[in-house]
């Protein structure tokens, strides 16, 4: 009797435990399916969603120069403090819009040029007997016939690509300048009724193990180091970069010092586009000697800025992994086109800080930062 007794509960216990990871299947499913019904949903309102996450990040990062200003102010005019945040935020959204419009629109009417200059380089060269065997003569002479017969064709392609990249973006200056008023209109009501959903969230959240207060608050700061640290960071490459251009007289000084400067602003992959493009049109347009010897240049100041200075000026503003960055980088860079690219780092930012402060999600934060324990992790987000 016993044994068919033992004999039935471990039968029920078997399928007791069946039961539950089957559960725990279709749990984990459903919870796989939710999370990909939601990227899509949110690449499907992407002109909804970027406007919304940046206001977001730009809210949480002003919120205490709004509170400073508008303490040092008497009650009734504590408006103008935040007025004076938002016309701050304009300058700053409005400069930079700008500034990557005016970049895109010279590089892009440069084209046109730059077959012309390149096939009377290769004329020269070809001329003039360079190099150091007969072949490679002939194939600077066939390419030189190559483009002489193609030159026309390449060149109206150029030039009509380069058109419509330059009415691209005139076009799109009215949708960026409405998406910037948009944000802003999004920033305004959020600092205007942070104090209201201050108040409700505290009402709501009563359990101790949601500290949202801490969440926001960390957040927030380590947006204001990150955005701190990458303007520096930009700053000091864009001057050393436009340095060591001006011996070489290349063109687009102004254009090149913009975009490393903007460039910036996405790590470890925005560093290597605002090295690579200066690089290639240094080839397009001077020799091939000249063009190494640029590029080798930019190449031992990135070393230098990337690998000596930046960790030393950043240290643990950013706590995320260099590798989960330039994961995060072109995944929504994919995502959301170059917004995502900008947004990246803000991104993982948020969910490495909310995961450090759910207790079953910590793992998950840990693995996302460039720490490699828990309490290392804590220290770095308290700045």
């Amino acid at each position: 009797m016993d044994q068919v007794a033992q004999s039935k509960q471990t039968n029920v216990s078997g399928a007791g435990r069946a039961a539950m990871g089957r559960r725990n299947y279709a749990l984990g499913l459903v919870a796989a399916l939710l999370v990909i019904a939601m990227f899509a949903a949110l690449r499907a309102m992407a002109p909804i969603a970027i406007p919304v996450v940046i206001a977001v990040f730009v809210a949480l990062a002003v919120l205490p120069m709004d509170r400073a200003v508008a303490e040092r102010l008497p009650k009734p005019l504590s408006w103008l403090g935040r007025a004076f945040v938002m016309v701050f935020l304009l300058s700053i959204l409005a400069t930079f819009i700008v500034g990557l419009s005016y970049c895109v629109t010279q590089i892009a009417t440069q084209l046109p040029d730059v077959s012309e200059r390149l096939s009377n380089v290769l004329l020269e060269r070809a001329s003039s007997g360079q190099g150091n065997t007969d072949v490679w003569t002939a194939a600077l002479t066939q390419l030189r016939n190559m483009l002489d017969d193609q030159g026309a064709a390449l060149a109206d392609m150029a030039f009509n690509w380069a058109s419509g990249v330059a009415q691209g973006v005139a076009s799109s200056t009215g949708a960026l300048l409405a998406g910037l008023f948009l944000v802003l209109f999004l920033v305004l009501l959020a600092l205007s009724e942070a104090d209201n959903w201050a108040a409700k969230l505290d009402n709501i959240l009563t359990d101790r193990d949601r500290p949202w207060r801490q969440v926001t608050t960390r957040l927030g700061q380590a947006l204001r180091r990150f955005l701190a640290t990458r303007a520096v960071m930009g700053l000091i490459t864009a001057v050393a970069y436009t340095l060591w251009f001006l011996p070489f007289d290349l063109d687009l000084l102004l254009v090149w010092g913009i975009l490393t400067f903007l460039m910036n602003f996405i790590p470890n992959l925005g560093s290597i586009v605002s090295g690579v493009l200066p690089s290639i049109y240094a080839f397009l347009t001077l020799d091939p000697g000249t063009a190494l010897l640029l590029a080798a240049g930019l190449v031992l100041i990135e070393q230098v800025i990337g690998n000596w200075l930046d960790p030393r000026v950043q240290g643990n503003s950013v706590a995320v992994s260099p590798l989960v960055i330039l994961v995060a980088v072109l995944f929504w860079g994919w995502f959301w086109g170059i917004a995502g690219a900008f947004l990246a780092t803000p991104i993982t930012l948020a969910i490495m800080i909310f995961c450090n402060y759910v207790r079953a999600l910590r793992p998950l934060a840990l693995l996302l930062s460039n720490q490699r324990r828990a309490a290392d992790l804590d220290d770095a987000l308290s700045g």
